[in-house]
């Protein structure tokens, strides 16, 4: 029962029969100020000719002025009376909303979690402000930049597909300039709505329109967070400004419960994060006590001298760990368990480092073992590194010995012609040395690096019998056999690994021991630098370096050059591409026009005209042995120390 009816059931009652109406109060409602003093209710009377109107205001609490006409003169008693029922009204009215501000405080206030709070906030609410028949509840969500309904009374489910922005509606407007919004009548709610998107416009010309309506910011002391609503469908009804005192006020509880729950949220991540970091640091701890523990056995294990598989196959029995190991001079193993996963994202990598370089790695399976894998490898790796650089270490003394007798092969004659055995290596009939570049990989440990290059070298190698050592500049290797098949057998398979690698290799001539190695050596980096230049990877034999001596100290980009201005004149011709075709031919089939017209599959006709036309374009003549030599030059660069695919062989050249 709202107040108004309260007041009008009760006058009723009285024996004077009074006659009881209602009017709205005039004008649009001004909204409270909250430091000023709460208004009162006025009472009043006149006469009208015989009958008294008594006039009792209480527009503050519902908006609505009532009447009462008493008929006849004496209605001192009635007017007494009528001020007793109101202000009874009034008091009974404001104690309920009382109670109901502190029902809110149990049901909504005292929550913690927010679904709760906006499932009970609407109906707590509606039981305040009692004359409401509907309510929403919006909350702005900064992701959508929309204020959207979270909880409504009153309305079918799709209201919640009635999204405003701020600015829009009256919600929208509420929210932007956190002042309560009071309507009492049909026509201010409408015009206040004018503004709407259209979807919206479509939205609420399907819902019913109400008589008057209260809107209140959600607002911290900081942020608004939303809009609560409250209205009334029947006709002629009012909101007074207590009402809007009310609803502010349970926007004010709302907007602490809505804190409490953000700072509750916010206590429990801490709290999940401070137990995770806990736990954490316990695993971690955990993890190192049992390195340290580790630490001893795997001490143990290394100490004794044996091949570094062995010593990994008993890490991963003592542990009961499984894994696969490979660094960078090829050692590889595998654990008996060790299966090869179908993915690398289910593989977790540990290296092994050698300063700053990592010279091997580890690879085991993700999974509830993996953090006591790694903790145990992070502890193996460390021993591993030492293995490796102890076993460098010793590489270094021996290679230093073989390095001094390949000196005294070149100075001692005794040496060089005698057929003992010293580092697996005799003098025999003929002889070769290849040169391998060394690319800089590591400042620090690039000793490490030229010995990965100088065993892949010698698995690449056919010939057992040699003599290896390596220098800063790179990696030599003399071999010695008994036929000189048998060296350009073993040079090939080095070529083959050398392109496979990345190399730029060298080798001297084949020559008949014993000979001067020193030079054989300068031979064979001459012709690795000169592959060098050439910026592909692969083996150049001394006896094919050709020309190219005389361009070692010529950049490859001035070389190309140099070959691209002798070309130059085929850049714009039309036909470019197949006459310098026919021409790159024709100098490689010695000048026999009949072998390059079958090469290109052309008639010997047309490759006489082509190679005239290419011979006046260019203003040279072919059967001049100055043009001859400086056009066989130039395709001889470009092929060399350009693309690896000849001058003018291109998709766009045709016969």
């Amino acid at each position: 029962m709202t107040i108004i009816d309260e007041i009008e059931s009760s006058l009723l009652l009285l024996s004077s029969r009074p006659h009881v109406s209602w009017r709205r109060a005039s004008g649009r409602p001004t909204i409270p100020d909250t430091d000023a003093s709460e208004p009162t209710i006025t009472f009043s009377h006149r006469r009208d000719e015989d009958d008294a109107i008594l006039t009792a205001d209480i527009s503050y609490f519902a908006g609505a002025v009532c009447e009462v006409r008493i008929p006849g003169a004496h209605y001192e008693t009635v007017f007494a009376r009528l001020q007793q029922i109101v202000l009874s009204a009034v008091i009974r009215f404001q104690n309920r909303a009382v109670q109901a501000m502190n029902a809110i405080n149990r049901n909504v206030l005292d929550s913690l979690d927010p679904n709760e709070i906006n499932m009970n906030a609407i109906e707590q609410t509606l039981s305040v402000i009692a004359a409401s028949d509907a309510g929403v509840l919006r909350l702005y969500e900064e992701a959508s930049g929309l204020l959207i309904p979270v909880s409504q009374v009153g309305f079918d489910d799709d209201y919640y597909n009635y999204r405003t922005t701020p600015q829009e509606s009256i919600s929208g407007s509420v929210f932007s300039t956190g002042t309560p919004v009071l309507l009492n009548s049909p026509e201010d709610i409408r015009d206040a709505h004018a503004n709407l998107r259209e979807p919206n416009v479509r939205f609420l010309s399907e819902q019913r329109l109400s008589h008057s309506l209260i809107c209140v910011p959600i607002r911290t002391d900081t942020t608004t967070l939303g809009t609560l609503t409250v209205m009334s469908f029947r006709e002629g009804s009012a909101y007074g400004e207590f009402s809007v005192s009310l609803l502010a006020a349970v926007a004010t509880q709302l907007a602490i419960a809505y804190k409490k729950s953000q700072a509750y949220e916010l206590a429990v991540r801490s709290n999940e994060s401070i137990n995770r970091m806990r736990l954490e640091i316990e695993k971690r701890n955990a993890e190192l006590a049992r390195s340290l523990s580790a630490h001893d056995d795997i001490l143990s294990i290394f100490t004794h001298h044996r091949p570094l598989s062995e010593h990994l196959e008993e890490i991963a029995t003592h542990y009961g760990i499984d894994f696969h190991y490979a660094d960078i001079f090829g050692t590889t193993f595998g654990s008996k368990e060790w299966k090869e996963p179908k993915t690398t994202e289910a593989v977790l990598v540990h290296p092994v480092r050698v300063a700053d370089d990592v010279v091997g790695a580890f690879r085991f399976e993700r999974g509830d073992n993996a953090s006591y894998a790694a903790a145990i490898l992070g502890v193996v790796s460390a021993f591993v590194a030492l293995e490796i650089v102890r076993s460098a270490s010793q590489d270094e003394i021996l290679n230093s010995k073989r390095r001094k007798h390949f000196e005294a092969l070149g100075r001692d004659d005794l040496v060089t012609s005698g057929g003992a055995v010293r580092f697996g290596f005799q003098i025999r009939k003929y002889c070769q040395i290849i040169f391998v570049r060394h690319e800089q990989e590591s400042a620090q440990n690039q000793s490490l690096f030229l010995q990965r290059t100088l065993q892949q070298a010698l698995k690449a190698a056919t010939i057992r019998n040699q003599l290896s050592f390596y220098t800063d500049e790179g990696v030599f290797l003399l071999f010695c056999a008994a036929t000189e098949e048998t060296l350009r057998t073993n040079l090939e398979s080095i070529g083959d690994q050398a392109a496979a690698e990345g190399w730029c290799c060298g080798a001297s001539l084949i020559q008949s021991a014993p000979h001067r190695y020193p030079e054989a050596a300068a031979q064979a980096v001459e012709a690795a630098h000169l592959m060098g230049m050439r910026h592909r990877p692969g083996i150049l034999m001394h006896s094919e370096t050709g020309i190219d001596r005389l361009l070692r100290k010529q950049s490859a980009a001035d070389i190309l050059e140099f070959a691209d201005q002798i070309l130059a004149p085929f850049e714009n011709e039309a036909n470019g591409d197949a006459l310098l075709r026919t021409l790159e031919i024709y100098i490689e089939s010695g000048k026999s026009a009949s072998k390059a017209a079958a090469s290109l599959g052309i008639h010997i006709n047309t490759l006489y005209q082509r190679l005239q036309r290419a011979q006046l374009l260019m203003g040279k003549d072919i059967d001049n042995k100055d043009d001859y030599l400086l056009l066989s030059l130039a395709f001889h660069l470009k092929s060399t120390y350009g693309s690896p695919q000849p001058a003018g062989r291109t998709k766009a050249a045709s016969a």
